[in-house]
């Protein structure tokens, strides 16, 4: 009994050619594989959303400098974290930040030294006219 083998090209010609007739698919081989994880979106998409925590959300960063007389404390979250959400009190309707003790308000503004449950405790950091650093302590209770 002799058993012959042959290695080569099929006889159907390209890989393409296979599903020619059998399906109504014009490029079966584009379509996702269905045993692969889904991509993931877009850089634009995920713009939108930050990590905290290690978990997405979508609230706002605070990328604008605030001045400490136009800052109205909307709330506290007071807890194992806790949170100060702040907004601008010289616009109307202006978006509301969520903010965290030890955070600095926009690139060079005060620094949240302590979220308490009546409002808000500010660390600023300023030059006399002496040339020397000093700190100024602002107390912002909870606007109405």
């Amino acid at each position: 009994m002799l058993i012959l083998l042959f290695y080569g090209q099929p006889s159907f010609g390209r890989l393409e050619d296979i599903f020619k007739g059998e399906t109504s698919i014009k490029k079966p081989f584009d379509l996702r594989d269905p045993f692969q994880a889904p991509k993931f979106k877009s850089e634009k998409s995920r713009a939108r959303t930050s990590r905290y925590n290690g978990k997405m959300n979508n609230i706002p960063k605070l990328k604008t400098e605030f001045n400490v007389e136009n800052i109205n404390v909307v709330g506290v979250l007071i807890g194992k974290e806790r949170r100060v959400l702040i907004k601008s009190a010289n616009q109307e309707g202006s978006q509301v930040y969520t903010l965290k003790e030890g955070e600095v308000m926009g690139t060079k503004g005060p620094e949240i030294k302590a979220i308490l449950p009546g409002g808000v405790i500010l660390v600023e950091k300023i030059t006399n006219v002496y040339g020397e650093n000093e700190f100024i302590e602002t107390v912002i209770p909870i606007s109405k």
